[in-house]
């Protein structure tokens, strides 16, 4: 009775367990295999028993057989088989004596170590980025990608932020009030990438019609509703391929979608409007908004496993009110930007950009860009004045704490000598620019740029 309990014992084990459990004899016949066989080396248990491993191993299905090895080292053995289904096993084989030291056979236990194995490189892989991060954000300053954000200030955690998640494989939410930047942030993620030579598409979830949003982000069969493009179309999670897909305002996505959004998120599959074929999603994903997702969750009207789901990685970028310092450099890239856009070289009086730095922009960086934009393009002036029809287009003056005028003047000269400097680098090359002595240049070059005794050019 004890021998048969035993052997019940035994075959639940070998039918139960979640490794492969691998048993033979002395001479190496299979005696025993538990199911998971077929899935790691692709041949059903029935099939395998009886065979003998040295056959199994010249056939291809055991590479290496370990219980080989056990059966001519008489020791135990370790170690690793990729098996022809594509799985990575780790094995460990053991011989079997008798009391008299005889070899009876041996028993082998095989884990799957797959997952094990990806997750490894992954990690491997954002460690590399991580290293690397640094070198390739210095390199794209140099071709001025990061465009009007600055690597000081708030903005500088935000930029170390980016540069740590941009070749990770999750799911980002920008957040920030209305003219921010969140598009220009997604861009530079996208661009910083190992997604950088794929496409980046940007979608506005609020500029959609309701009525044809699903079609666009998901696409359409042919035939699926009345004007359907004959052989249907791409959404533009199709579209996107392998690179990134900008959901800006997904606040706007109605809930309808988003059960589907959640869906793809989940799944990493998208299906076509009409269509049943899960169509697998290689692009990286990154939505944002300007409004309060935790309180759209407490009124019901944004879903709350969507909006976990979404807020992996949060990026809140702040307004400009609250990075001032960094109004005066904002205004000098804007201008050297629409001068390169527009065949331009306009420049703005120092005055005119201490008064811009002491406005409100509730509208944020946009607000200041077209400000500037319309500016530049309406003057005829080379340097362009402050002058009231500028002031009463603004129609906003600062509020709250003032800012000494001086002190004002000093940044923005400060950040114009230093500009002016790199492009005409001698004391003599700007005087002659500014129209001012060299000696008053020396003294401006030394002050503000380096900071020390400059010697006549």
């Amino acid at each position: 009775m004890l021998h048969e309990h035993a052997e019940l014992l035994l075959r639940l084990i070998i039918q139960h367990t979640f490794d492969e459990i691998f048993i033979t004899d002395h001479l190496g016949n299979v005696r025993a295999v538990s199911p998971s066989c077929s899935d790691l080396y692709g041949i059903e248990a029935k099939e395998i028993l009886e065979q003998n491993v040295f056959a199994l191993e010249e056939a291809g299905v055991l590479r290496p057989s370990v219980t080989a090895l056990v059966l001519k080292s008489r020791d135990r053995e370790t170690l690793v088989q990729q098996t022809r289904t594509g799985r990575t096993v780790v094995v460990s084989a053991f011989p079997i004596f008798a009391e008299d030291g005889q070899l009876l056979g041996t028993l082998s236990f095989s884990r799957d170590i797959t997952e094990l194995e990806q997750l490894k490189k992954r990690n491997d892989q954002v460690a590399k980025t991580i290293l690397l991060f640094q070198k390739e954000i210095a390199e794209l300053k140099s071709k001025n990608v990061q465009g009007l954000y600055l690597s000081n200030g708030k903005m500088k955690k935000v930029l170390d932020l980016v540069s740590k998640v941009a070749d990770l494989d999750v799911t980002l939410l920008l957040t920030g009030e209305s003219g921010v930047g969140k598009n220009r942030l997604a861009h530079m993620i996208h661009e910083i990438s190992e997604r950088r030579e794929e496409p980046f598409i940007e979608v506005n979830c609020g500029a959609i019609p309701e009525s044809l949003i699903e079609s666009e982000l998901f696409g359409y069969e042919e035939g699926s509703f009345t004007g359907a493009k004959k052989g249907g179309r791409m959404g533009y999670f199709e579209s996107a391929g392998h690179g990134t897909l900008f959901l800006d305002e997904i606040a706007e996505l109605p809930l309808n979608l988003q059960v589907k959004f959640l869906s793809v998120l989940q799944n990493q599959t998208v299906t076509r409007v009409g269509g049943n074929a899960r169509i697998r999603l290689h692009c990286r994903i990154i939505c944002a908004t300007n409004q309060n997702l935790e309180q759209l969750v407490k009124e019901r009207r944004f879903r709350e496993d969507l909006y976990y789901r979404i807020n992996v990685i949060k990026i809140a970028i702040p307004p400009l009110r609250e990075r001032r310092e960094e109004i005066v450099s904002l205004i000098y890239q804007l201008t050297e930007e629409f001068n390169a856009k527009y065949k331009m070289n306009k420049q703005f009086a120092p005055s005119f950009v201490a008064w811009m730095s002491q406005q409100e922009w509730p509208g944020n960086v946009r607000e200041l860009r077209n400000f500037i934009e319309k500016a530049m393009i309406t003057s005829n002036d080379l340097l362009i004045e402050l002058n009231q029809e500028l002031i009463e287009e603004k129609h906003v003056m600062q509020e709250g704490e003032a800012i000494g005028f001086d002190r004002y003047m000093e940044a923005v000269e400060k950040e114009f000598i230093t500009r002016m400097y790199h492009k005409y680098p001698s004391s003599v090359m700007l005087a002659k620019q500014l129209g001012i002595s060299q000696s008053t240049a020396n003294r401006k070059i030394n002050k503000y740029v380096k900071n020390r005794l400059v010697k006549n050019d």
